[in-house]
Parts: C-alpha cells; structure tokens; sequence
C-alpha cells in the first residue's frame, strides 16, 4: 500500500537542474537526490561539476552539463543527453538566472535589459520547448520554472525592472503551460522564492552598497527579518518534483517567510 511518504519518493526519476551550481539551484540537485531521483547537473560554470561530485559522493546517480540556457542548440542537447543516458526525463527545474543590474529604466541600456529578459524568461521558454519534446512522448513530466515574489510584487527596495518584468512574465507562463500541457499528463507549477542568500548580484558589476543596500531593505521587509538559506526550498522543490503535488497544476507556490502576506 502507498504510503503518504511515498509520494514524495523520486526513485527512477531523472531530474533536469538548471543553475545547479549554487545558490537555489544546487540546493535544489542536493534535494531531489536525497529524494531518490538520478540528477542532471547543468549550467555554464565548472560549479556544476562540483555539485554532481558532492551528489556522486552521497551515492546518487548525477552527472554535469555545461550549457548556457539562453543557447537553444545547447539546450536541446541538454534534454537529450538526459534521455539518453537516464531513459526518461521526468522533472524540469527552468531554475538558472540572474540578478538585475539594478537600475531605473532611464539609467539601463537596451543590453542590460535584453541580458536579463534572456536569461530568466526566454531560458524558461527554451527549456521547456526542449523538454516538453521528450515529456510528450512519455505521457508524463512536471515542469517547475523559479519566478520571484518580484514577479508577483514589486520589489519596494532597490529598482529591478528587468527581473520584476522576466520573472512576471514566467509567472504567467507557468499558468498558460499549465492549461496547455495538462491533456497530455504533464504539469507547470512555479516554485517563486522570496529572500535566499544566494549571492545575488555575484554575476553582475554591481557596487557592493548597492547589494548592501538591498540585504538591509530585504532583512526590513521580512517579517521574521532574516534571508532565507537555501537549504529551506529543498522540501517545496521535492513536493513540486514528487507525485505528492500531482493534484497542483499551474500553482504559484511561494516560500518567503511570509513578505507577501502583508
């Protein structure tokens, strides 16, 4: 008999994590294979390779793939290697992104504003377009892309036009995926996280009491005022990936210590 905890057990399921070099994304990888399933690592830095070997070496089935989601061609490498080495492709985390470049409208260039579009929303539609090839043939998948409570808000401490839109915009993509994939077994629900020490600004040149300035207005607008370790959406991101969530389709579940609730 299926137990309640079964339900949450990813044996014999193949993951897809992008971003899973740090941050959410590796927190993510770690949970799924402490939950059963056999792991692709991907992302465009050897930090991926890093956390395939930390999951290798806690006995999980993982291996790393370097690829820049905002290239199609590596994409679809990307979801047919999975297939081809684990046979399936159960679950898609759409996680890999980056911050803004934290400037008003009047301040950005096109550039900064296409950088950040491409690499947390078009990302999203890549992945999926790609994994959705393989999820079809299957009659089966869950697709869980990372928006934001800046996507469902606005932000109210430092200007993040490009994410705020980007990550919106994957909010209600998420909706329209959800109704389009569900006659054929396959969900989208989106995991939108609040304040998580993730190194955010890391992968831009933003002056350090600019992000100062943001960790003190997040710490401000959280109610328990303190950021979030990533170790804390491990038991969401297995929820969302297990059959425990079957029942969840275009859902927006967000865990933020309750900023959204004020």
């Amino acid at each position: 008999m299926t137990t309640s905890l079964d339900l949450f057990s990813l044996e014999g399921k193949a993951v897809v994590v992008t971003g899973a070099g740090s941050g959410l994304g590796r927190a993510i990888a770690e949970a799924v294979a402490e939950a059963g399933a056999s792991v692709v690592c991907a992302g465009r830095t050897d930090a991926t390779g890093e956390t395939a070997e930390a999951l290798r070496a806690g006995g999980a089935e993982a291996f790393d793939l370097r690829a820049d989601v905002t290239d199609e061609e590596a994409v679809a490498h990307l979801m047919d290697e999975t297939v081809r080495r684990f046979g399936s492709l159960d679950v898609l985390f759409a996680n890999a992104g980056s911050s803004d470049h934290y400037k008003r409208p009047d301040e950005a260039s096109l550039e900064e504003w296409n950088d950040v579009i491409s690499t947390n929303l078009t990302s999203v539609f890549l992945c999926v377009k790609h994994a959705a090839r393989h999820m079809l043939r299957q009659g089966s998948g869950k697709i869980v892309p990372t928006a934001s409570i800046w996507g469902e808000v606005g932000s109210g401490t430092i200007p993040v036009p490009g994410y705020a839109a980007a990550k919106g915009g994957v909010i209600n993509l998420t909706r329209e995926l959800a109704l389009e994939y569900a006659p054929f077994g396959i969900t989208v629900n989106a995991l939108s996280p609040g304040y998580f020490a993730t190194g955010i600004g890391s992968d831009k040149d933003v002056p350090a009491e600019v992000i100062d300035r943001l960790v003190a207005a997040a710490i401000e607008s959280v109610p328990t005022h303190r950021i979030m370790d990533p170790a804390e959406i491990k038991g969401t991101a297995v929820y969302l990936a297990s059959a425990a969530s079957d029942a969840m389709n275009g859902h927006v579940l967000t865990v933020d210590l309750g900023c959204l609730a004020r």
